[in-house]
C-alpha cells in the first residue's frame, strides 16, 4: 500500500448551496465553472453529526451501501467509488447525460439514511436487549468506539438546536463537500484518497485497504488509479 499523500483539493462547494460556483485552484485554470454538469463525475463526502460512530454494526452499515446501490438504479447513475467509515462516508458518483443536479442524488441517499438511522437508534435505545453488535472488524480497534444509542440520539438533538431549522434531530453535519471531477488527475486522486481511507493512521482499520468490506471500487475506477 503505497504511503497517503494530501489531497491538493480546490475548494468544496457546500451543499446545499448549488447555486455557488466551483473555482479551481490549478494555476493554469483561472476561469469559474458551474457545479451542474450533465453527466458530470462528482466526489461527495458526508460526516455524522457530531461525528458519532454510527456505522459501526451490519445493520448500520448495510444502509447506507444498500441506499449507494438502488440509488444508481433509481436515479440512473454510476457508482465508481464509495466507502463507509464509523462516522463518514466518501463517494464517487457520474450522472447520466440527461442529469445535471448532483445534489438530487445525494440528497435522495441521506434522506433514506437518515430515517432508518434514527427508528434503529429509538428501537435500540428502547430495549437494552435489542441494541445492535459491533462489527468485528472493530471491537478491538482502539481507534473506534460507539456510545450508546440514548447518548447518540441526544446528541442529535443538541446538533439540531445549533442550527435552529426546526428539526428535532440533526444527523448529518450540515455542510456536505461536493467537487466536480472535471478532468482525470482530479479523479484518479480522489478514487486514491478513498482507496487509502481504512488505512490511514487516523483508523488504521485495515493493513490492505482490499482487506476492508465497506470499499466499493468499481472495474473502472481500479483501472484508473492504476495508470
Amino acid at each position: 500500500m503505497t504511503t497517503t499523500k494530501k489531497i491538493n483539493q480546490q475548494q468544496p462547494v457546500l451543499a446545499p448551496e448549488l447555486k455557488v460556483q466551483e473555482k479551481s485552484n490549478e494555476k493554469n485554470q483561472k476561469s469559474w465553472k458551474p457545479l451542474r454538469q450533465p453527466g458530470g463525475t462528482y466526489f461527495y463526502s458526508s460526516v455524522i453529526a457530531g461525528k458519532k460512530n454510527v456505522f459501526v454494526t451490519p445493520e448500520y452499515m448495510d444502509l447506507l451501501i444498500n441506499a449507494f446501490k438502488m440509488v444508481e438504479i433509481k436515479q440512473d447513475i454510476k457508482n465508481l467509488a464509495y466507502i463507509v467509515m464509523p462516522n463518514h462516508f466518501l463517494w464517487v458518483f457520474r450522472l447520466s447525460e440527461k442529469q445535471d443536479d448532483p445534489v438530487k442524488i445525494y440528497a435522495a441517499v441521506k434522506k433514506e439514511v437518515t430515517l432508518a438511522i434514527l427508528k434503529n437508534l429509538s428501537q435500540e435505545a428502547k430495549d437494552e436487549n435489542e441494541q445492535f453488535e459491533m462489527l468485528d472488524l472493530f471491537k478491538t480497534n482502539e481507534k473506534v468506539n460507539r456510545s450508546h444509542p440514548r447518548r447518540i440520539l441526544w446528541q442529535f438533538k443538541q446538533e439540531a438546536k445549533k442550527l435552529d431549522n426546526g428539526k428535532k434531530f440533526q444527523v448529518w453535519q450540515p455542510k456536505g463537500k461536493i467537487y466536480l471531477l472535471d478532468d482525470d488527475e482530479r479523479l484518479n486522486r480522489n478514487l486514491k484518497f478513498i482507496q487509502e481511507a481504512p488505512v490511514r493512521d487516523r483508523w488504521q482499520l485495515v493493513e490492505k485497504a482490499e482487506e476492508y468490506p465497506y470499499l466499493f471500487m468499481s472495474e473502472e475506477a481500479l483501472e484508473k488509479i492504476k495508470v
